[in-house]
């Protein structure tokens, strides 16, 4: 499981700020078992974002660890 800063579970469908708050994004699924690493084609857990100037963002564990996502909001029917 993956947190915000305030200790608060991300969760899809969140509206977020990466980038050190620069830049808007959406939580799209999170990555957290072997399989689900096997089936996203990625190395370590981590968080895809889907993000207007990048298209879509992967953020492994280490990179929300050294720069952490900023929680705008959820998405009411998440």
């Amino acid at each position: 499981m993956f947190k915000y800063e305030d200790g608060s579970e991300i969760m899809v469908g969140d509206s977020v700020l990466l980038e050190n708050g620069r830049t808007p994004g959406t939580v799209e699924f999170i990555v957290t078992t072997t399989e689900e690493m096997q089936a996203t084609n990625v190395e370590e857990p981590g968080v895809m974002l889907k993000s207007p100037p990048f298209g879509r963002v992967y953020l492994p564990q280490w990179s929300l660890m050294e720069e952490p996502l900023r929680f705008v909001s959820r998405d009411p029917q998440a």
